[in-house]
């Protein structure tokens, strides 16, 4: 039983650090307007980790014209103004953020410029600036979006959950292979769709779904009754949910942007960072688990039952919190 509660503690940790996508990266965008000139927007988180207070340093020689502009955007803070910098050469021009010591998750860097080049750098505490060179080559722009993918996919809670899920519902065996397949194929599609232009939909409407989609799955690790149809094909749940999953994936992809010249390979390095991290989540809970039944090794029939019940009723839990959050009924009935 303690080690069953060990597991949800460990869960309750991570709830603790994001209710929706609070660690989710910021948002840093240079959109040239007129040569030399650009349009400068800094998203930062609604809620942003203690003590940490990121903001971006332009290069020497850029001249803002002061004139600032709020609000917000589904889950973070916009503000936005111009800046002049049509003094300085763009190549080898620095663009830095300071105050990213402690920050798990970083700032995402993406310049458009007239001549149709972009920029795209995920800067980090390691690595907080990026020097403007010529047009990135194909190794470049594969590396960002794999890392950008694979950042999203474990800062976002709502799809790591899901995949527990999946996992828990499933068990280890080749059933997890298709389940997790179908999920990878739904998301996969609407993900390109979506960035693509091609589907769209509200975003409060498909992020309320994705945390119902958690709900649904931990409501059906906790029934008993394994003749229900997402029982007898999970297959279903996973396919049909990853289509809106993908859509979620799509709003940070529009954010980050997609390099003109190199659409297909970005979409395609955005989905290989998503899967690493996928399977990365994967892992990791198979060896935790597997780790808890080596330590008790005799865990009766109803032990190992409550120790896949609790996680689900935890996580089920607070998707239905997200759920409740998301689609803005809370603040209507509180008013």
């Amino acid at each position: 039983m303690k080690h069953g509660v060990l597991l949800i503690s460990l869960l309750l940790m991570l709830v603790g650090k994001a209710s929706a996508h609070p660690m989710a990266p910021g948002l840093w965008v240079m959109n040239e307007q007129s040569p030399g000139h650009y349009l400068v927007i800094w998203k930062t988180s609604l809620k942003p980790m203690p003590g940490i207070s990121p903001a971006p340093i332009l290069p020497e020689g850029c001249i803002s014209d002061g004139q600032l502009s709020g609000s917000k955007e589904g889950t973070g803070n916009v503000v936005q103004w111009t800046t002049d910098c049509s003094s300085i050469e763009r190549i080898g021009s620095e663009y830095r953020v300071e105050g990213l010591d402690g920050s798990p998750s970083g700032v995402l860097f993406r310049m458009k410029t007239l001549d149709g080049n972009s920029y795209h750098r995920m800067l980090s505490s390691d690595d907080p600036s990026i020097t403007i060179e010529q047009a990135p080559g194909a190794l470049e722009v594969m590396w960002t979006y794999v890392v950008s993918g694979f950042d999203h996919l474990l800062s976002g809670l709502d799809h790591v959950f899901f995949v527990i899920m999946l996992t828990l519902l499933v068990g280890w065996g080749r059933q997890l292979f298709w389940t997790i397949t179908l999920f990878t194929l739904g998301h996969s599609v609407t993900l390109s769709l979506t960035a693509l232009g091609y589907v769209n939909f509200p975003v409060m409407l498909v992020e309320s779904i994705i945390a119902l989609s958690i709900v649904v799955a931990a409501a059906e690790v906790i029934r008993s009754d394994k003749s229900s149809l997402f029982r007898r094909h999970p297959w279903l749940m996973s396919g049909g949910f990853g289509l809106l999953h993908g859509m979620g994936f799509a709003g940070v992809l529009s954010e980050f942007g997609l390099p003109q010249n190199d659409i297909p390979l970005a979409l395609a390095a955005f989905n290989i960072g998503i899967e690493v991290g996928q399977l990365l989540v994967i892992a990791a809970f198979m060896v935790l688990w597997k780790g808890l039944l080596m330590v008790k090794s005799d865990w009766s029939q109803w032990s190992q039952k409550l120790a896949k019940l609790l996680p689900a009723y935890t996580i089920g839990a607070v998707a239905a919190l997200w759920f409740w959050q998301r689609t803005g009924i809370e603040p209507l009935l509180a008013g």
